[in-house]
């Protein structure tokens, strides 16, 4: 019998690496599910429709788990796999109008004044029906940046975009906006 154990038999090694991963990806889905749920909700406009696309590109990633690049952040990972079919679905079947554009940002806390409530509720609505006018590939890139946080590198990686297309398509959607919303801001 071998002082190493490990060396001399591999699979009690290969398995708790698996169970590991499998922990690891446990962890990753539920930091993420919410998160990728809004962006897909942002991106589609739908809660049926994000939500089945979070689910299938949560069982993606379970499935390519062991072959995915550990040197890459998880989450532009994670948004490319959400986009891709956000983006296809919305080509073919368009932006359905049932959004609750609550469901798509976090509540505000407690007791704030009526009316500036129902002030920023009407502005947010806007907001968000302007942000949902914009093509999808206008509407992206905002969405990664400003409302999702990533950095121009990663919104670039999870788009499949140069940064200056980044840049550029964030520049025009903000001109867009601003002069959709010029008004009300």
């Amino acid at each position: 019998m071998s002082v190493f154990p490990a060396i001399d038999s591999p699979l009690p090694i290969a398995r708790q690496t698996a169970a590991v991963e499998a922990e690891h990806c446990g962890l990753l889905f539920r930091e993420y599910r919410l998160r990728a749920y809004r962006f897909a909700l942002q991106l589609v406009g739908n809660p049926e429709d994000a939500m089945d696309i979070t689910q299938e590109a949560f069982l993606r990633i379970h499935k390519h788990w062991s072959r995915r690049d550990k040197l890459r952040p998880f989450a532009p990972w994670l948004y490319s796999i959400i986009r891709n079919p956000a983006v296809d679905l919305y080509r073919r079947r368009g932006a359905r109008k049932e959004t609750n554009w609550d469901e798509t940002q976090p509540q505000e806390s407690p007791h704030p004044d009526p009316e500036a409530l129902l002030e920023k509720d009407e502005l947010k609505e806007r907001v968000w029906r302007a942000i949902h006018r914009l093509s999808p590939e206008q509407r992206e890139v905002p969405v990664l940046r400003d409302m999702q946080g990533f950095a121009y590198k990663e919104i670039a990686a999870i788009t499949g975009n140069s940064l200056t297309t980044v840049n550029s398509r964030l520049h025009d959607a903000r001109e867009i906006l601003r002069r959709k919303l010029g008004r009300y801001l």
